[in-house]
């Protein structure tokens, strides 16, 4: 799918990439720059984030990535 930055620099996300990555009307959006690609997260409320993580794997999950971004950073 191709869009187009309009001069006040807004992009349009496409209404099924929208719906499968869950970005509802009003989603504040988060841009993250990994490898020269930009990459728009949904920054989730604290109710939308409410028992994501049960189960204790949150500090395996925050290891994970932290490894992952010391990969990236040594490059």
């Amino acid at each position: 799918m191709i869009t187009t930055v309009n001069p006040k620099g807004q992009v349009t996300i496409p209404e099924p990439l929208r719906d499968r990555y869950g970005f509802p009307p009003g989603t504040k959006v988060v841009w993250l720059e990994r490898d020269g690609d930009l990459i728009p997260k949904p920054l989730l409320s604290v109710e939308q984030l409410r028992g994501r993580f049960k189960g204790g794997e949150l500090t395996a999950m925050l290891l994970a990535e932290r490894a992952r971004d010391r990969k990236h950073e040594d490059g």
